[in-house]
């Protein structure tokens, strides 16, 4: 990333082989605390990405054009200043179902063997549903109450356990 002289640091996509490119915005987009932004820079029209963007994050975004082309398109993505992570509590159930568990449930393995943890660090605007969805097929290993949304993403996205086993 290269920073710009309104320091918000840059992601030139010109620059980087295309099949790193949403790999790095979607990183990107993740590590954003709110109020903060980057600006990226392509040779043509985003739009996909943002509907991309739309689709993991929801409302947990801002995408305000700041050239539209010819030759560059400057998006600046950044999050919301009330944006805050949020969090899920869940119980995976024995036969593998997933269920949002109340707040108050305490986490780790219950009486009829089942185990409740916590999705941590979702992005804001993040539905239940898709946390339960990320989650189905997931045997969290013995011990462990807290699982990383960004885990989850790369769990589905190819890891055989987004990092859970080592």
């Amino acid at each position: 990333m290269q920073t710009s002289a309104a320091t918000d640091p840059v992601i030139d996509l010109q620059t980087i082989p295309p099949f790193q490119r949403h790999p790095l915005i979607f990183q990107a987009v993740q590590g954003l605390a709110a109020g903060e932004a980057f600006v990226l820079v392509n040779d043509h029209d985003p739009r996909p990405l943002h509907h991309q963007l739309l689709s993991h994050f929801g409302p947990g975004f801002t995408w305000d054009y700041q050239e539209k082309g010819p030759r560059a398109w400057r998006v600046r993505i950044g999050r919301p200043v009330n944006a805050a992570a949020t969090l899920y509590r869940v119980r995976i159930e024995r036969d593998g179902d997933v269920v949002i568990a109340a707040a108050d449930e305490p986490l780790g393995p219950t009486g009829t063997g089942a185990s409740v943890c916590e999705v941590t660090d979702c992005p804001p605007g993040t539905m239940p549903a898709d946390v339960l969805s990320l989650l189905q097929g997931v045997i969290p290993p013995a011990g462990v109450v807290s699982l990383p949304y960004e885990r989850l993403l790369a769990r589905r996205n190819g890891s055989c356990c987004g990092g859970m086993c080592g």
